[in-house]
């Protein structure tokens, strides 16, 4: 679930920045045929498409699904809400270790191409036979995929997969085989001409704007804008000042006083809808010896934060304030949590909390003021991109916090494209990231605990940036995932395993329930998800993008 922009995500040079080069692209936007949307900012645009590259553009604007799309599409706003999209139906069998998908008939790749059952099959296949490419975090195949005739796939799996359906055929976005079969290295490959079967196909790139234009083969007929446009900008600052001047149709930003600076100019057409999506967690690196392996000493840094200051202050009240230090998503998996839990964590900082953690765990305050043991002090950093002023907000927030509490922790502000690069290989001490979301709790849980989509230091990782490696978690993970969704009991005690590690360990300090930003203008198209009509994740971003644009009307 991509959430940064400020979704994730959200000063005349920064302006500058953004809309250098722009002049046609922003008086397009200003048009009724134009959707210029932004699903994140600060990031250096590179002429890549592929859609298994994690650094890529279409990757870390999150706009690979305007060509590539899953095979359903799933809300995660309301339970058991589902979309055929390239397939039209599934069917689990030997007990959810064989999944077997019936794909749409008459959907042709953007190249003329038709789509068939051998691309399925292929692009689970090249996600088993090369693990870097599996950015979408799906548990690896027992065997190659299986096809019968041009319209049946299936997937086998040495264990029950029922609770990762949403990754297996909502996140994975297929590729052609006739392309990508000879394609070196697809995990890195530069992917300039993407093709796909999505409603729009590249028609320009450049660093300031890459512009999209109606696949004109589409399955799902014809979208109502002609044209995407996504612009670059350097910063949320950057985007608002966009949005609010009529140059962005559709962002995934934080911005603070959203409705002075935009609702409030046009009520009648310019909206917001910050669902509730993920939990917001500062995620430690666990590995070495230092003070962060230690699962006390991480206890302590999550008692000493303020969380209600990160909503007021970091979030503008956009985002609540984390409860439970379970981490599932409240109010929305409530029917989970365990009672001991709830309203475990306090609003406020407990300095008298962490000093009595970390004096039963044998630090002292040194001639610093920070808590040390055996001359080794409390030290870690915070990183995040600068151009995220919501989490960089929240770094500068919880640093001053735990040095006035003794823990010396301080804030490296970076620029996006590394932040990245760091969270995969592991180069960070600490970061603020949003939660993977999901219907089930099994997805947040997995993407932070799943050891098996982790990797070394300095290798890249596709869950579990923190390596945190914990047979006792891979276990309960193996657990639910074998658990028929349909007994609910069953899954409730098999998610109490995995709550009660995450508030003992404390792999990751819950923050805030992370908001799926959501900001738009109906002037010239509507059919936006709503409060009223929550038929999909809102923000601007994968896989939703096609299920959303397909929805719009001209206004």
């Amino acid at each position: 679930m991509f959430r940064k922009s400020g979704v994730a995500v959200l000063a005349m040079s920064c302006l500058t920045i953004g809309l250098v080069g722009l002049s046609s692209g922003a008086a397009n936007a200003s048009t009724n045929s134009v959707v210029s949307l932004e699903g994140n900012t600060g990031v250096t645009f590179t002429n890549n498409f592929n859609p298994f590259d994690s650094s890529s553009f279409a990757a870390q604007l999150s706009v690979r699904s305007l060509v590539n799309e899953p095979l359903f599409e799933f809300d995660l706003l309301k339970a058991n809400t589902q979309y055929p999209w390239l397939a039209t139906k599934y069917q689990w069998a030997n007990g959810g270790r064989t999944l077997t998908f019936t794909l749409r008939k008459g959907v042709k790749w953007s190249d003329g191409k038709p789509f068939s059952s051998a691309d399925v099959a292929y692009t689970f296949d090249l996600l088993n036979r090369v693990p870097a490419a599996n950015v979408y975090g799906v548990p690896t195949m027992s065997s190659n995929a299986t096809v019968d005739g041009p319209y049946s796939v299936t997937l086998h799996y040495a264990t029950p997969e029922y609770l990762n359906i949403t990754a297996i055929a909502g996140n994975v976005l297929i590729v052609p085989e006739h392309v990508w079969s000879k394609v070196h290295n697809p995990a890195t490959a530069i992917i300039t001409k993407p093709i796909g079967t999505g409603p729009y196909e590249l028609q320009s790139f450049s660093t300031q704007a890459v512009k999209y234009s109606v696949n004109p083969t589409y399955w799902g007929g014809k979208p109502a804008a002609s044209e995407v446009l996504v612009p670059s900008y350097s910063s949320n600052t950057a985007a608002a000042t966009a949005l609010a001047d009529g140059q962005l149709t559709w962002a995934g930003n934080d911005i603070a006083n959203v409705n002075q600076i935009f609702v409030n100019k046009n009520p009648r057409t310019n909206h917001t809808f910050f669902a509730p999506g993920s939990t917001v967690t500062l995620e430690f690196n666990v590995t070495g010896t230092g003070p962060l392996s230690d699962p006390a000493v991480r206890q302590a840094i999550s008692a000493g934060i303020d969380r209600t200051a990160l909503s007021v202050k970091g979030e503008t009240g956009y985002e609540k304030p984390a409860t439970s230090s379970s981490a599932l998503i409240l109010p929305n998996q409530a029917s989970y949590l365990i009672p001991s839990l709830k309203n475990d964590l306090s609003p406020h900082a407990d300095p008298a909390k962490v000093a009595s953690i970390l004096t039963a765990d044998g630090y002292t305050k040194d001639s610093n003021g920070f808590y040390a043991k055996n001359g080794k002090e409390i030290q870690f950093s915070i990183e995040d991109p600068t151009a995220y002023s919501d989490y960089y907000a929240d770094d500068q927030l919880i640093a001053n916090e735990l040095q006035a509490e003794g823990i010396d922790a301080t804030v490296n502000g970076v620029q996006a494209s590394q932040w990245y690069s760091d969270s995969a290989t592991g180069n960070f001490q600490s970061i603020i990231h949003w939660g993977n979301g999901g219907v089930s709790p099994y997805v947040q849980y997995a993407n932070w605990l799943d050891y098996t989509q982790s990797a070394p230091i300095g290798s890249s990782a596709n869950a579990d940036y923190g390596r945190y490696n914990s047979p006792a978690a891979q276990a309960a993970l193996k657990r639910l995932s074998t658990i028929n969704p349909a007994n609910v009991k069953a899954l409730q005690a098999a998610t109490a395993v995995l709550e009660n590690l995450v508030s003992t360990q404390v792999p990751v300090a819950p923050l805030m329930y992370g908001a799926d930003w959501d900001e738009y203008s109906t002037a010239h198209f509507t059919g936006f998800v709503t409060p009223q009509n929550p038929y999909a994740d809102p923000s601007p971003g994968d896989p939703q993008l096609p299920l959303i644009l397909m929805r719009l009307k001209k206004a």
